[in-house]
């Protein structure tokens, strides 16, 4: 199984535990009909890199990498691509845009104040990296509960966020969005009550 048999171009990796910020690695498929390359770029620090903590990448399939125009990796929560692309603005007529996809890990909840803070302010300062022409997707786990979004706040997303509990990464995570023009997907499809929720606080 690989990347272009599932017809994947990018997939955000975390908690890869490897920390060289330079390394890209080549995968080939192991299929015998498919002799497909994909290609995985990592982010990492040297302090994280002591524990084995976090670590981000992405993984490009060979045709994402062809259209590859940027790698940006920060640290071991943050990294990002900028990808040639287009986008339909008619029914025969495409324009290029490209697409600023950021991997995120954030800190849990429970994480001191002082390292959410720094984390929500790389994530700012990457952000900052963004041109106005840029379609942003923001992706990864960001350790987030918004709960069900009120009516002041639908245009950072949807109606259909879980009810129940905001957390303090919940607030930080809507005022990123508000600071930066983003648009909670997540919150804007009604799932069934059970695929809401991937984890529950203890």
């Amino acid at each position: 199984m690989s990347l272009e048999s599932l017809h994947i171009d990018f997939c955000r990796l975390s908690e890869t535990r490897i920390q060289n910020s330079g390394e890209v690695l080549q995968i080939r498929s192991t299929s015998v009909t498919s002799k497909s390359l994909s290609y995985m770029s990592l982010s990492g620090d040297p302090v994280a890199s002591l524990s084995g903590f976090a670590g981000v990448g992405v993984a490009l399939s060979a045709r994402a990498e062809a259209a590859l125009i940027d790698w940006i990796p920060i640290n071991s929560r943050l990294c990002a691509v900028r990808l040639e692309s287009s986008i339909k603005v008619r029914r025969n007529r495409r324009e290029k845009r490209c697409l600023f996809v950021i991997s995120a890990y954030a800190p849990t909840d429970c994480s001191p104040d002082a390292i959410k803070d720094e984390f929500y302010h790389q994530l700012s300062v990457l952000l900052q990296k963004v041109r106005l022409t840029d379609i942003v997707v923001l992706t990864g786990d960001l350790n987030a509960q918004v709960g069900r979004l009120g009516t002041e706040e639908s245009r950072l997303g949807g109606r259909w966020g879980l009810v129940g509990h905001r957390s303090d990464n919940g607030d930080r995570l809507l005022q990123l969005c508000t600071d930066h023009n983003l648009f909670l997907a997540s919150t804007n499809s009604r799932h069934s009550h059970r695929r809401c929720a991937t984890w529950r606080p203890p």
